[in-house]
């Protein structure tokens, strides 16, 4: 079993020299069993039009290849990218996951989450089910896919401004991984705060592992499954002028 674990690109479209980071990280991988996204790879998804498809057809074009020779793409989803289900589902086959999954990998149990259900604010829990929510979903449907990414991409720097990860929140899902391997998981791996990381953990006599994958507008980080094991890695940069 070989497994890798991407999250937090926060790619906002074709001329987000991110995208082509990526892309120069994923055309290349063979041989993977799965491929696991821990939500945030987009800086807006919800839905499937035509305007997602063209802003994100490069790195769409890997994922589709990946599928093609045999890796399974699992997908969980974000505070950025909801709704994934009618690609990543209907038209990858891959599976999708909106909150949190409890998944077998050569017989370890692993929790996986984008991170931020840790977030303990009323306002962002209600913020978070009103995105998920049906009127949220009508309110996509009956906007102009090209208007919706407008708004999407100026609330989106807004957000970046106001919003400051910090230690708090790494000490925070770091508490909320060893409640999880209390419960009985071996490994849990959740993204969110940006912070690259594989430790492992003893609560009460019981051994596990917490990782985060860290991002791709920084880090380039990425997580490895192989052999039971589980290690962080980076991708160097490449110079944009090479593509």
């Amino acid at each position: 079993m070989r497994a890798i674990f991407i999250a937090d690109a926060h790619l906002k479209g074709l001329n987000d020299p991110n995208q082509k980071h990526l892309c120069s990280f994923l055309e290349p991988l063979k041989d993977i069993d799965k491929l696991f996204i821990l939500g945030d790879l987009f800086e807006f998804w919800t839905g499937h039009n035509q305007v997602l498809e063209h802003c994100y057809a490069p790195v769409l074009s890997q994922f589709k290849r990946l599928k093609q020779n045999g890796t399974e793409i699992i997908y969980i989803e974000g505070n950025h990218d909801f709704s994934v289900a009618p690609f990543f589902k209907e038209i990858l086959g891959g599976e999708v996951y909106p909150d949190s999954a409890d998944i077998n990998l050569d017989g370890k149990r692993f929790f996986l989450a984008h991170g931020d259900i840790v977030e303990h604010s009323a306002g962002y829990k209600i913020w978070r089910s009103f995105l998920r929510s049906s009127i949220f979903n009508l309110i996509i449907k009956i906007t102009p896919p090209a208007f919706v990414w407008g708004v999407a991409m100026c609330l989106s720097k807004t957000s970046r401004r106001n919003h400051k990860m910090g230690d708090r929140l790494d000490t925070r899902q770091r508490e909320f991984a060893q409640d999880k391997i209390r419960e009985g998981f071996d490994i849990v791996i959740l993204a969110h705060s940006h912070c690259p990381d594989v430790s492992k953990e003893t609560v009460n006599e019981k051994k596990g592992v917490y990782a985060n994958p860290g991002d791709w507008i920084k880090e380039f980080s990425y997580l490895v499954y192989e052999d039971g094991n589980i290690r962080l890695e980076r991708h160097k940069k490449i110079r944009l002028s090479s593509l």
